[in-house]
């Protein structure tokens, strides 16, 4: 996995722009883009009446985003199952950062028998559903529930960084935020400050959005779509 260069030090007021950029520039059609909206959509996944559970308004937020919902998923997520993503919930801390996990912790937060690693199993659809969601919704829709905790696994993130696998980007993200003393979790945040957002989103969050618009940008550039 490679740390792409908008992200290097040095670089927090250039990476700022595309982050305020992405929240507050209007397009083409007259109007912010609507992934603008994902993180206080309904007053955010975490707010207190609903960090522990699955409403319909988390998934009209991943739509937000770009990705759609099949209905045996929707009933599947708010119905069937959603006693146990409650319980899986209420096991995953919604006031911790990645880049606060310990070495020692992260098999505990992240690894195959935690709650975390289950509730993606669940919301694909792995474990008794009648469904399968692909990595990237499935990264949305916990990303929505628990936003300093679990990053956004997309396509377009995925080749910028070189991630290799859905299975491992938790850990590959893990060690990039936690090496030299957390360095880089310190220019996210000098990054927000320069971006001065109305309403401040998750280091991860502003991780997704500034890689996702250099992406974008480096894609137009070169005469990609």
């Amino acid at each position: 996995m490679d740390l792409p260069a908008i992200l290097d030090p040095g670089r927090e007021q250039q990476a700022a722009g595309l982050l305020r950029s992405y929240y507050t520039r209007k397009l083409t059609s007259g109007r912010i883009r609507t992934g603008a909206y994902f993180d206080t959509w309904a007053g955010g996944g975490a707010t207190p009446d609903a960090v522990n559970r699955l409403t319909a308004d988390d998934l009209v937020a991943i739509t937000l985003l770009g990705e759609d919902l099949k209905g045996p998923a929707a009933l599947g997520l708010l119905g069937t199952h959603a006693a146990a993503i409650a319980a899986l919930l209420e096991s995953i801390p919604a006031d911790l950062d990645m880049a606060d996990v310990t070495p020692r912790d992260f098999a505990q937060l992240y690894g195959k028998d935690s709650a975390a690693w289950q509730l993606w199993d669940v919301v694909r659809g792995y474990a008794g559903g009648q469904w399968r969601m692909g990595a990237a919704k499935t990264s949305k829709l916990l990303a929505r529930k628990r936003p300093r905790l679990i990053p956004i696994w997309d396509p377009a993130l995925t080749r910028a960084a070189d991630l290799t696998s859905s299975l491992t980007y938790w850990a590959e993200w893990h060690r990039l935020l936690t090496a030299d003393g957390g360095a880089l979790a310190r220019r996210l945040d000098a990054v927000q400050a320069a971006a001065d957002l109305t309403s401040p989103v998750s280091a991860l969050r502003a991780m997704d959005v500034v890689l996702w618009m250099d992406g974008k940008q480096r894609s137009y550039r070169s005469g990609g779509e």
